[in-house]
């Protein structure tokens, strides 16, 4: 805690040449068994030079799901954060697909859809709000390639009276 306070006091003028410092403050915080306090560091964007991969493994190692998948770019660290995507906030989950681009979001949504019923309802979601940008034949396909069609069912009729597609 004292360590802590300490680094938060030298480093509360976020520079860049404190990066290699602002990352030992968060990983002392995660790895050492207050990971609440990296968190709440994070949430109010205190820092913003620190090694986001780096930190980003280490949320996923203390279950911060949510944490580790802000800290990602590369497609294969999202779809593994998001085989967790269960525990995550439904909100999040559909908020972050905006963050993607179409052939990521396609992709999250086959591997979040193939690991069963769990993620239908945030998945459906998700088709419901992007289904503009992700086009309307590219989710049906995904909801079949699952055998989705309860899932396929509540997209479709929440699309339907809105859809221009043929």
């Amino acid at each position: 805690q004292e360590t802590t306070a300490f680094l938060l006091e030298a480093l509360k003028d976020n520079k860049q040449e404190h990066a290699y410092l602002q990352t030992k403050l968060l990983e002392i915080n995660l790895i050492g068994g207050a990971p609440q306090v990296a968190d709440a560091i994070m949430q109010n964007g205190i820092l913003t030079h620190y090694d986001r991969a780096h930190i980003g493994k280490l949320c996923e190692r203390a279950g911060m799901w949510q944490r580790a998948a802000e800290h990602y770019t590369d497609i294969k660290d999202i779809t593994r954060v998001f085989k967790n995507s269960h525990q995550m906030n439904p909100e999040f989950v559909v908020a972050y697909f905006g963050k993607l681009n179409r052939d990521q979001s396609i992709m999250l949504l086959k591997d979040m859809m193939s690991r069963g019923p769990n993620n239908m309802q945030v998945c459906v979601e998700v088709a419901k709000k992007y289904h503009d940008e992700l086009g309307s034949e590219e989710l049906v396909k995904v909801f079949e390639s699952n055998k989705a069609t309860e899932g396929l069912y509540y997209y479709l009729g929440a699309i339907v009276n809105f859809s221009e597609d043929a």
